[in-house]
């Protein structure tokens, strides 16, 4: 690599300085959050997508590509984003914030005519330098780390992951980055190389020998293959390390920390209890180890797809003591050699057909005092002890870990900075999964092994040897707290403060992992959306109307499409509300008619009518603001919003579903759950609109499409409840997303509404299930967590006054306040990341407090009436 001109350990002030003093003197304008710091450019034209180009650095070379990248970006129209810090950059190498982004330093977005240009440039200056792959992108040329590939300008919040461009026939094309180069049927490729061909590629040879079969897992940090070699015909496993991928301080990446593996599995060969080192090659800058298969699915699959171990009191073949001495004496033969794992976790441990099971992927244990850095959070993280030479007794606290996940099929909870109250909160999440007196010596054991005090530890594992049961002592374990008014009271009072707080954050109140700023899903509009529920709290309307006022002026809403949840309805949806609430916060989206006029269609998204980012959603936002125009007496408001739900109407009468005519199946994919039939993505969300805006018009297209759709779901729902209730089953069955909490919401609904006893039923049921499965469900949030399935019973509870649901509803909230960190009062409420927190709606502090002040007030409104 050629020298460079950074400084190792540049903070973001010093890069944001840097990029201003670079600048100066140009018609450009800086701007920042806590992941980017971002260069515009006034010249620029508004490009829903296109060529944009990639270039990727390791963390102590950012600030040197910044100072050669900009001056050839002024010579341009153009705009980019960079890694707002080493930091920053070292997380996104390492596909902490989202694997999409491991080698994206710096993503310029160039006019169509300036691509290749550019490109070439940038190269040019470039050339010797090194960083990681960017996969879903081509590079400009092999000696330089620049690459490019055709995709969306800006991402629509939480909805990229489904974001689709649209040609110039009206062909649709998924923009969402993954880990192969893919290229739209429109476009010609700006570096004149051959489009992607159709069909799958020729099976790939690994070192001359090794021939892929198949896949095991994805990372940024290299893919993992069974293959087969072609000299003994034995079957393989091959773990790939990218070059540069996930650098520590030390300049030590993957492929470093394959090394380590290979080193680590020379020392443990002859074990039974791990896999046997065959090879290790190179092929260019990667490495791959290849070692033999230890079997067919790691414990993590194993109980996603059979369910939880038993607790011993269970009569079943996966006993929690059979597989705690099996992994103990596992590990007794590795530490026998020297080596401690410092990875222990349920990914890891392999389980053959004969139910051995063995340990795999040592890439940071230690043979010796000193190891490759990483922890993963709850397992190796809260007896790591950086700059400390690791000890056995470490990976009995993963022991520990494991076993709980065994048997609740949930990691721990990491989200408090302090590992006591995390330990807890986990201990508490296993007594809401497993209660009562006949499981105190199961949940004994796990606690043993989660002591923070390594004698305990030591000592506990002793007994596991010796086949003893681990004592109970008279102390009352941790368990869900019961909620009371006063209780529920503080956190609404505490939640409602963070919210406030997190609404001046220059990430936005979402936080750093959501994507977006400004949506409903993700960002300010949600947060907005429920503060205004609490306007009697002292720092409520102000927030209000500063989020109001920045939402409407966020470039990002120019770009966003027509969606309720992720795009321009939503936020529409928030000013207007606003702006009824307090005058003085209306911000220009508030005041005239729909700022969308055409509501996006269905072959735009994922054919199935999309509350989230489709048709159902923006018909459902603009009858909502129908309603509000209404009220302020703006008539033609008013109709111009009623007209944009009647495109959606007429665009979702004639809609059969995913399956047509023909009937629909239960998806295959547990991890899919009810997707076809859930409130975001299917059936169910549309025949919400569809019933409101027939309630609205008396539209009889619609009231007839409704009343089809909410027939089909009734006579789905048995199949999904008998589904959910497997033993296997998905825990996204409870979420709202795509499962039985919303399905339930619009079958409740239905049934009060109509009169309807078989249908109110059914959605009781569903209700039911939910709380059956709300113990195993790791998230706290709206989406696919507890929070959804608490604003179900709330819905059950509102429509046949019976008490037993508002109890349910109660020990949801119990079983959130035992996944957060912080105080019982003053809970950190975990986001959909489970190791961070955040405010967004969907996946944060918002919809959990929707949930809890309707718990508190015994109904009241939910967001968007679903």
């Amino acid at each position: 690599m050629s020298g460079s001109a950074s400084v190792p350990g540049r903070s973001a002030p010093d890069l944001g300085e840097r990029l201003d003093a670079l600048v100066a003197g140009h018609e450009r304008r800086c701007g920042a959050d806590d992941v980017w710091l971002y260069l515009f450019d006034p010249r620029m034209p508004a490009i829903e997508h296109g060529w944009k180009l990639h270039v990727s650095a390791r963390p102590d070379d950012l600030a040197g590509t910044m100072e050669l990248l900009v001056p050839v970006l002024l010579r341009y129209t153009c705009e980019a984003k960079f890694a707002r810090s080493t930091a920053v950059l070292g997380e996104l190498n390492a596909g902490v914030r989202d694997q999409a982004l491991v080698g994206k330093a710096v993503t310029v977005y160039p006019r169509g005519q300036d691509v290749a240009a550019l490109g070439r440039e940038l190269a040019e200056v470039l050339v010797g330098r090194a960083g990681p792959r960017v996969l879903s992108d081509r590079r400009v040329r092999p000696d330089a780390p620049v690459h490019y590939r055709y995709g969306p300008f800006r991402a629509a919040g939480a909805g990229a992951s489904a974001l689709v461009m649209t040609g110039p026939d009206g062909e649709s094309f998924a923009g969402r980055a993954s880990t192969r180069y893919r290229q739209p049927p429109w476009t010609e490729d700006p570096f004149g190389a051959a489009a992607p061909g159709p069909g799958r590629p020729a099976a790939r040879l690994v070192g001359g020998r090794y021939r892929l079969t198949g896949g095991i897992a994805r990372s940024p940090h290299g893919d993992v293959y069974r293959a087969v070699d072609t000299v003994t015909g034995g079957r393989v496993v091959v773990k790939q390390a990218r070059a540069y991928a996930g650098e520590d301080k030390h300049g030590v990446d993957a492929r470093g920390r394959l090394r380590n593996e290979r080193a680590v599995l020379a020392a443990l060969d002859g074990l039974d209890g791990v896999p046997r080192l065959v090879d290790h090659v190179r092929h260019g800058e990667d490495e791959y180890l290849v070692t033999t298969d230890c079997g067919p699915r790691d414990l993590r699959r194993d109980v996603l797809e059979h369910g939880p171990y038993g607790a011993d009191t269970h009569r079943t073949g996966r006993q929690i003591s059979t597989l705690a001495r099996q992994l103990l004496a596992v590990l007794d033969a590795v530490h026998a050699r020297g080596v401690v794992v410092c990875d222990l976790k349920p990914g890891n441990v392999v389980i053959g057909p004969d139910g051995t099971c063995r340990f795999v992927d040592f890439g940071i244990s230690a043979l010796g005092p000193h190891r490759p850095a990483g922890a993963t959070p709850g397992y190796t993280l809260p007896v790591y002890r950086a700059g400390a030479a690791p000890h056995p007794a470490d990976d009995l606290y993963a022991l520990g870990a494991t076993l709980h996940y065994a048997l609740t099929g949930m990691d721990p909870v990491v989200v408090d900075p302090d590992h006591a109250v995390n330990r807890d909160r986990t201990l508490a999440c296993l007594d809401g999964v497993l209660p009562g007196t006949a499981h105190r010596p199961v949940r004994a054991l796990v606690a043993g092994l989660l002591s923070l005090d390594p004698a305990e530890r030591v000592a506990c594992a002793e007994r596991v040897r010796a086949g003893l049961p681990e004592p109970v002592d008279g102390r009352r374990p941790p368990a869900p707290p019961r909620i009371t008014g006063g209780l529920l009271d503080d956190v609404i009072e505490h939640t409602v403060a963070g919210c406030v707080r997190a609404s001046r954050s220059p990430a936005g109140p979402g936080g750093s992992h959501t994507g977006s700023t400004v949506t409903l899903y993700a960002g300010s509009s949600g947060v907005g959306l429920e503060l205004l529920h609490h306007t009697d709290h002292p720092g409520v309307p102000q927030a209000v109307a500063d989020l109001a006022r920045r939402t409407a002026e966020h470039p990002e809403v120019a770009a966003l499409t027509a969606a309720l949840y992720t795009g321009r309805t939503g936020v529409e949806l928030f000013l207007a509300s606003a702006a009824d609430a307090f005058p003085s916060a209306h911000g220009p989206a508030s005041h005239g008619g729909p700022a969308t006029a055409d509501p996006p269609g269905l072959l735009h998204y994922d054919g199935s009518g999309d509350q989230i980012g489709g048709a159902a959603g923006t018909g459902t936002g603009h009858l909502l603001l129908t309603h509000l125009a209404r009220a302020a007496g703006h008539q033609e408001r008013a109709a111009a919003h009623l007209a944009v739900a009647g495109r959606c109407a007429q665009e979702l009468s004639n809609w059969t579903g995913p399956s047509g005519e023909g009937g629909s199946e239960l998806p295959q994919a547990a991890s899919l759950a009810a997707y076809d039939h859930g409130f975001a993505h299917g059936r169910a969300g549309i025949v919400h609109f569809l019933h409101a805006y027939h309630r609205a018009t008396a539209d009889r297209a619609a009231g007839a499409a409704a009343r089809a759709g909410l027939a089909r779901l009734a006579a789905d729902t048995p199949d999904l409840l008998a589904a959910a209730a497997r033993p296997g089953a998905s825990r996204r069955y409870g979420s709202w997303c795509r499962g039985m909490a919303g399905i339930g919401a619009v079958l409740i609904a239905a049934g009060s509404r109509d009169e309807d006893g078989e249908l109110l039923e059914l959605g009781l049921r569903c209700a039911r299930a939910c709380r059956v499965l709300a113990p195993r469900m790791s998230l706290v949030s709206q989406c696919c967590g507890l929070a959804g399935v608490g604003e179900l019973l709330v819905d059950a509870a509102v429509a046949t006054g019976d008490d037993s649901f508002w109890r349910d509803a109660e020990d949801v909230a119990g079983l959130i306040l035992a996944r957060s960190g912080g105080t019982t009062r003053r809970p950190l409420l975990p986001d959909n990341t489970l190791v961070g927190s955040g405010s967004a709606w969907a996946t944060g502090g918002a919809g959990v407090l929707s949930f809890l002040r309707r718990l508190r007030d015994r109904g009241g409104q939910r967001l968007c009436g679903a």
